[in-house]
């Protein structure tokens, strides 16, 4: 899951002398939440849409259509850009990206190259794409949600159990969130199992004590335990 596998290469760009009318008009026809800034070729910011709608005059101005534009035309990118920028190398993992997207609350990053070098940016979206292509939930198929003691052996015994009921894995997830010690959460995502053997093997996932969730994402139908 390396980020330079799942980044956008056509990178959208804004030179800092640019204006706010620039940047809006930008945010106007592309399909895009966020520009990196650029002066003399060298990053130096980034600018949101709501940097954007924030910078911009309010609705309830008393400003007609030809002075907001006028006004927005002198605001350049560079006084209202967030800088320093903060920004990923394209051989680190796209769950590292995410890691860090979610504490620092933002939505994406510029990703540079071993030279320093902007090569592409990463956003939530970038990483939606990666995560269902991972789980396989795109394929339709089955889920099982477990808690599990945290002890060699176990997952092997309910891959086995999946596999004699003709199901063959799309993916394994784990969790140690919300969960006392010594236990984690597993999530197998499975494909093939036809109905009967999927609510036979349902009864005997139960029947152990540690079935959470079961869903059979071809027939839409779902229990929680």
């Amino acid at each position: 899951m390396l980020i330079k596998e799942w980044m956008s290469r056509s990178v959208i760009i804004l030179e800092s002398d640019k204006s706010l009318n620039e940047g809006l008009k930008l945010f106007e026809t592309r399909v895009i939440s966020m520009l990196p800034v650029l002066d003399k070729g060298k990053l130096v910011g980034i600018v949101t849409d709501g940097d954007i709608k924030k910078a911009s005059p309010s609705d309830a101005t008393t400003l007609d259509k030809f002075e907001m534009t006028s006004l927005m035309d002198t605001v350049r990118i560079e006084s209202i850009m967030a800088t320093p920028v903060v920004t990923i190398r394209s051989d680190h993992t796209v769950d590292e990206a995410a890691a860090i997207m979610l504490s620092k609350g933002i939505s994406g990053m510029p990703v540079l190259d071993s030279a320093g070098k902007m090569i592409g940016i990463i956003t939530k979206s970038d990483i939606f794409r990666c995560f269902v292509s991972f789980t396989g939930v795109s394929n339709k198929g089955q889920v099982f949600a477990f808690k599990l003691q945290d002890k060699p052996g176990i997952i092997k015994y309910l891959t086995d159990m999946i596999r004699n009921s003709g199901g063959r894995l799309g993916s394994i997830l784990t969790s140690y969130d919300d969960v006392e010690k010594g236990f984690r959460k597993v999530f197998f995502h499975t494909f093939d199992i036809d109905p009967d053997n999927h609510e036979r093997l349902v009864e005997k996932f139960y029947g152990t004590g540690n079935l959470l969730y079961a869903a059979d994402l071809s027939s839409n139908s779902r229990r929680i335990f």
